[in-house]
């Protein structure tokens, strides 16, 4: 099976036809002012009011495991979390979908990341062990989209699975939740790899897994990476300086703003 069945999913419709159309979802992360004891219903048309500007279905789903917060909270700061639940592999540590910005422990999450990075490194360094860097997906689909008669997709598609690199992250052995490597990893996380160096590949992750597709501000400004919703269609440099401004702007709230993660059709 061709790997852009992985990047791009076929959507299927409830009679079992394949829909064309059909967009993936996307994961924004909305700020709201602090408001304590904010009742579940009134948060949600809160967020409706806010997306409705930017997103084609404003009515999305709480993202119930975006952040993760290392320690179980106690009473009163889990009045304040939007749908905190313990996760079922590790009671210690919590999933919710947002609550103040000073709860969501994103520093910590950002230093457990950095912890991570070299064993991940190390691992993907041996897994491509003896092949050339390889070029990511979004250098051949820019290729075929400059000029689509002489560069066909069909041809694009090749060539980029052609690459021994990618043909040996591809054969790596899958692990418990699913193939060795996310679809990222084929467009801005390979080039996050290439660097070689753990503390860019642990800033991506730290920043991809923070602010998902995008972050919408208090003053209903959208931040996104690309024009394009499809991750691994976007750049490591897109995706940093999206990272940047993101964190820059969290960084600068109240930390009794609220971040909250949905899931939305774009």
């Amino acid at each position: 099976m061709s790997l852009l069945h992985t990047f791009y999913p076929q959507h299927l419709l409830p009679t079992g036809e394949q829909c064309p159309v059909c967009a993936d979802p996307i994961n924004l992360v909305v700020c709201l002012p602090p408001v304590a004891g904010r009742h579940l219903l009134a948060l949600a048309g809160d967020l409706v009011d806010r997306l409705r500007l930017h997103v084609a279905a404003a009515a999305g789903l709480l993202d119930t495991r975006h952040f993760m917060l290392w320690r179980r909270p106690d009473p009163t700061e889990a009045r304040l979390l939007v749908l905190p639940a313990p996760d079922p592999q590790h009671p210690g540590l919590t999933w919710c979908a947002g609550g103040p910005v000073g709860l969501l422990d994103l520093a910590t999450t950002a230093h457990r990341l950095r912890e991570c990075a070299p064993p991940d490194l190390d691992d993907w360094h041996a897994t491509v062990a003896g092949t050339a860097p390889a070029r990511p997906w979004w250098h051949y689909l820019d290729a075929h989209n400059a000029d689509p008669d002489r560069y066909p997709a069909a041809q694009a598609i090749a060539d980029f699975e052609a690459q021994p690199r990618i043909t040996a992250m591809v054969a790596a052995p899958a692990t418990k939740a699913g193939e060795r490597f996310t679809p990222d990893m084929y467009g801005p996380g390979l080039e996050a790899l290439h660097t070689g160096d753990p503390g860019v590949y642990a800033d991506y992750q730290a920043g991809l897994l923070t602010f998902g597709d995008g972050l919408l501000t208090l003053d209903g400004q959208l931040l996104i990476p690309s024009f394009s919703p499809v991750l691994v269609e976007q750049t490591l440099a897109e995706r940093q300086v999206f990272h940047d401004r993101a964190r820059n702007y969290v960084a600068a709230l109240d930390p009794t703003t609220l971040l909250v993660a949905v899931t939305c059709l774009p």
